[in-house]
């Protein structure tokens, strides 16, 4: 079978959506390579895949209060962050690649090494894009320029359903909406949902922008001040903040740094988070009402989609004060119609396919007589080298 390498900056929600793709491709026969930064090798070990670990950029997952972005960033500084480490991934991953060149590569649309790597070695390329794709025909620094910029003709594989793509009418023929990949991970542990049954809600800000002590705070607050029965909250503050910061927030609530979020999810009837895709997509595919509290980049957008088709509630952190968050969450919570429109939302997701759509898409790509794409240079070890003007 073939050797397919997948390659993503080393970030939970650009490499999480991936880790369900190397599953199934593994449990295809494919051998599977994947490389991103080494915090991330036991996920990558877990789901099958051979780890190919790189010297990052950007900070750890144990370094605790120190977020790679401001969460007032309105991209520029995300584009400048992505095209650093673009540049300091590229000769380490040429070099580990060199004796074991792939037939095909699989990247992450802000991996900017990945695609000059591709054409280098005049290997089949397909994009991923875990959260809302560019329209087509999109330029400008934040997808690249020059040899590596994406291309409109390369397949790009949507982690999303259409439905809660932003302005879906502008992607283009070559994007495949296969909604969530999801992948049930071992390696943050178990979770025990409350013995007495009560009615579960959870508070998690995500792996980016989680520093914001007194959302976490109002958020729980705002849920154990429901009317109605006693309900069971659960906060995952993830790296950005200590657990014992939160000391003092109401009963019933428990704080963790890490939970596994499938499995609460799956026992939860509420879901406060900030927005991420990745979160978004895990609650809708459990079928959780959201409250969304978007921070930064396409938050936004995901909030305004959740919003537009009754999903749950968006509150931009300009309107977030304890009234307004108590009052969002009620009225979720106390909304007979939402039960249903997540269900439709479900069976969306469920059409779509995950994985093994995603899968099918790559495969479709692989060369079965040795051939090149169109245009593409001879196979071979061989990297690009020179001034950042030729790194695009």
């Amino acid at each position: 079978m073939a050797h397919v390498a997948l390659m993503s900056v080393p970030l939970h929600g650009h490499v999480n959506p991936l880790l369900g793709v190397a599953a199934e491709l593994v449990a295809r026969g494919h051998r599977v390579t994947f490389a991103t930064g080494a915090d991330f090798a036991p996920l990558i070990e877990e789901a099958g895949a051979v780890p190919v670990r790189y010297r990052t950029t950007f900070p750890g997952t144990d370094n605790r209060g120190r977020s790679w972005l401001p969460a007032d960033d309105d991209g520029r500084l995300a584009v400048d962050a992505f095209a650093k480490e673009r540049d300091a991934a590229l000769p380490q991953v040429a070099a580990a690649y060199t004796a074991d060149v792939p037939d095909l590569v699989v990247y992450d649309t802000v991996t900017g090494h990945a695609p000059l790597l591709a054409r280098a070695w005049g290997v089949p390329e397909v994009q991923f894009s875990p959260t809302h794709a560019f329209p087509a025909g999109t330029r400008g620094p934040g997808v690249g320029g020059g040899p590596g910029a994406l291309s409109d003709t390369v397949p790009c594989i949507v982690a999303m359903p259409p439905s809660l793509q932003f302005e879906a009418e502008k992607t283009g023929p070559h994007h495949t909406y296969v909604g969530p990949v999801t992948w049930r991970r071992h390696a943050h542990g178990t979770w025990t949902p409350p013995p007495d049954g009560r009615p579960v809600a959870l508070v998690s800000l995500g792996t980016t922008y989680n520093t914001r002590t007194d959302l976490f705070r109002r958020a729980a607050e705002a849920v154990r001040a429901l009317d109605g029965p006693d309900w069971h909250v659960v906060v995952a503050t993830g790296h950005g903040t200590a657990p014992e910061a939160l000391e003092g927030l109401p009963p019933g609530t428990e704080v963790h740094e890490w939970v596994p979020q499938v499995s609460v999810l799956a026992r939860a009837r509420l879901f406060i988070t900030a927005g991420g895709t990745g979160s978004v997509l895990e609650g809708l595919t459990a079928g959780v009402p959201l409250v969304v509290l978007p921070q930064a980049i396409e938050q936004f957008l995901t909030a305004r989609q959740v919003d537009t088709l009754g999903l749950g509630r968006a509150l931009p952190p300009q309107d977030v004060t304890a009234q307004s968050l108590r009052s969002v969450v009620r009225e979720v919570t106390g909304d007979p119609g939402i039960g249903g429109r997540l269900a439709r939302m479900r069976a969306e997701i469920a059409r779509c396919g995950g994985a093994r759509a995603a899968a099918d898409v790559i495969e479709a790509r692989l060369p079965t007589d040795g051939s090149r794409p169109p245009g593409a240079a001879p196979r071979t070890s061989a990297a690009p080298h020179g001034s950042k003007e030729r790194l695009g």
